[in-house]
């Protein structure tokens, strides 16, 4: 019995050596911000990082629903946008310079298919930015849940080719994948680019952008620099930020900021008609003195704020006619002048008029020394 004591200590001390003696097993990498990008998209991650994470029931049927809500957008719309562009747009669609896309909410999806050569993005509006989760940090049993709220923020898009301003920001209000930064993310990753970083920002009263989460005051944002295969990086940024006149008096660095980076394209698309009230006077202003082109619905500048002699106006379809909701913003002139132009076919949906035989695209470029 001692015996068999003394045996069962020395292999026990032995066995206790030999762990002490043995290498550390190294901790998993941490997940970088493509792996991440990826992850949420759907598609599996380039490093070990995340790859067991993507092996799992739960984000197996969240990568099988979001391919096919994807794809069926592209066969539907997005793949039409993208041949559409470089013919219809010509210059305006094709050059680097910056795009404007405010009352945006998580839209990357048409400026990177009207525009995609545009060097920086920068889209507004008043949902939250959110911040960069972390899959390994979330619970198994909570796992199947953030990833199907996290669809559902999609679904507006993908499906009608907007978000409803109300779904959009109770869907992306959760603990694990919240605010507008992951759909972001998803987007570029579905776009075939990768995420080089994600950066929290911060855009003060003067129009300068603090690097760090701990900045207070001003707007709060997300820098996203990404690239596509060989061409050049791209950057898109995103603002939390109220851009009526009352509050640009917060805000109004966001504009400052927009200023530095010089002339560009504005994009104005399912924007609930706010160009259309009083109160939002300062920003239709700044669209119209700096943009040399804007893109943009009926919901967008109203037809009146062109001045012929200042912008040459082209129309991609033929109904001006708002949806019910927005009935009171109708423009008898605009489709006065829709009636009267060339009739230009539009083999997509846009904006709140997501039925091509329903939509009306509207292209106003700057004249020449205006």
């Amino acid at each position: 019995m001692i015996r068999t004591a003394l045996l069962a200590a020395l292999c026990l001390s032995l066995s206790c050596a030999s762990a002490q003696d043995a290498p550390l097993a190294k901790p998993p990498p941490a997940p970088n911000d493509n792996d991440i990008a990826r992850w949420l998209a759907g598609l599996a991650p380039g490093s070990e990082a995340l790859r067991s994470f993507s092996l799992v029931p739960a984000w197996k049927e969240h990568a099988r629903e979001l391919g096919k809500a994807w794809n069926e957008s592209e066969s539907l719309r997005m793949a039409k946008v993208r041949a559409w562009a470089p013919a219809a747009l010509g210059d305006t669609g094709a050059a680097d310079s910056p795009v404007f896309y405010f009352f945006s909410g998580a839209d990357f999806l048409f400026p990177s298919a009207l525009f995609p050569n545009a060097k920086t993005t920068v889209m507004c509006a008043r949902e939250p930015v959110g911040s960069q989760p972390d899959p390994t940090r979330i619970e198994p049993a909570e796992l199947n849940a953030a990833l199907t709220t996290f669809r559902k923020s999609l679904s507006g898009l993908l499906d009608f080719s907007y978000f409803i301003t109300t779904d959009l920001r109770r869907d992306v209000e959760q603990r694990h994948i919240p605010g507008i930064l992951p759909v972001l993310e998803l987007i570029i990753a579905r776009n075939g680019a990768r995420v080089i970083e994600v950066l929290p920002v911060r855009c003060d009263t003067n129009g300068t952008l603090s690097l760090t989460e701990k900045a207070k005051g001003g707007s709060p944002g997300v820098r996203i620099r990404f690239q596509r295969a060989e061409r050049p990086e791209q950057t898109l940024f995103y603002f939390y930020g109220d851009l009526s006149n009352d509050g640009l008096r917060t805000h109004g660095g966001l504009l400052k900021f927009c200023d530095s980076l010089g002339p560009g394209r504005s994009l104005l698309k399912a924007a609930s008609f706010l160009p259309h009230e009083g109160g939002f006077s300062r920003i239709d202003e700044w669209i119209l003195s700096h943009s040399s082109a804007v893109v943009q619905d009926t919901s967008g500048i109203p037809f009146r704020k062109f001045p012929k002699d200042a912008w040459r106006l082209r129309f991609w379809g033929r109904n001006a006619e708002p949806i019910e909701i927005f009935k009171k913003y109708a423009e008898p002139d605009l489709q006065t002048a829709v009636d009267a132009a060339d009739p230009l076919r539009i083999p997509f949906g846009f904006g709140y008029q997501y039925e091509p035989a329903k939509a009306l695209l509207i292209l106003a470029e700057r004249a020449e020394g205006r």
